[in-house]
């Protein structure tokens, strides 16, 4: 009963300093307007986001009719897709390079000499490696610098997880004669789940921001980076572009969360 009742003041206390912490953003937001010229008021951006959820922008060129969640989801589906293929080469080919130390050695150069490359700095050649995929070039090259954001986190931290299994674990399965594969499906890849998730979630948070500014550069019709710069091209659309930048943080929260609640599902024992 006194357990029952610990977690639900901890609980009460979080969504408290939560909440507080919101006030004390909005407060700040609401007294730099003073400051600030052009920069509108908490009340303002709230009805425009409420609107532009509804009805979607005024006035937008070549844009009119889409509502700001349809700009988002447009977003969503692109950054799962490049971050999905991100990880569906990233984690397999982290616990190689974590699981044998020559296979490190012959991946791991080149992909320290990649790594520091920002993801952005690859759009130009991905329009050149999509140009011929005509109607989809734009799409493909910023699914392609979602997948290059989403990449290096998560090999790096599965060959990181995959590293720091203790030995002593691996030694005691090898005495008990179990095989390679088998340690490497019983002992190693559990214990390297954690680092594996963490990579995914700092991945797909980094994908996020990448694809947002791949989509204000790349011209895309639909998408919340497209909604941004538009808005920004009009001139006077400060409220709008607020609303975009509030849907990316929401966006970006939710997922961060959902992979927690994953994370938190899976490794029971963290």
């Amino acid at each position: 009963m006194k357990k029952k009742k610990s977690e639900s003041t901890r609980t009460t206390s979080t969504v408290a300093v939560r909440l507080l912490s919101i006030f004390v953003f909005l407060l700040a937001w609401h007294l730099a307007t003073y400051l600030l010229k052009g920069l509108p008021a908490p009340l303002e951006t709230f009805q425009t986001f409420v609107k532009l959820i509804a009805k979607g922008a005024e006035g937008e060129p070549g844009l009119v009719g889409w509502t700001l969640q349809e700009h988002t989801l447009a977003s969503i589906i692109r950054v799962l897709e490049g971050a999905g293929v991100g990880f569906a080469v990233a984690l397999p080919l982290g616990i190689l390079m974590g699981w044998s130390k020559y296979f490190e050695k012959f991946a791991g150069t080149m992909i320290e000499i990649l790594r520091p490359i920002p993801p952005l700095a690859w759009i130009p050649l991905a329009f050149v490696i999509f140009m011929p995929f005509r109607g989809s070039t734009v799409m493909l090259a910023q699914i392609f610098v979602v997948f290059v954001g989403a990449f290096f986190p998560a090999v790096l931290n599965t060959v990181h997880g995959v590293r720091s299994v203790d030995k002593i674990y691996i030694d005691v399965a090898r005495t008990l004669g179990a095989s390679n594969a088998q340690i490497l499906k019983k002992v190693v890849l559990p214990g390297a789940l954690p680092s594996m998730i963490t990579g995914i979630r700092i991945g797909l948070g980094v994908g996020w921001m990448c694809l947002v500014a791949a989509e204000m550069i790349g011209a895309s019709t639909v998408g919340i980076g497209s909604f941004i710069w538009n808005m920004y091209t009009l001139g006077g659309r400060n409220a709008e572009i607020i609303s975009g930048m509030i849907a990316i943080g929401i966006v970006g929260y939710a997922m961060n969360e959902g992979i927690l609640f994953i994370e938190r599902r899976l490794v029971r024992w963290g």
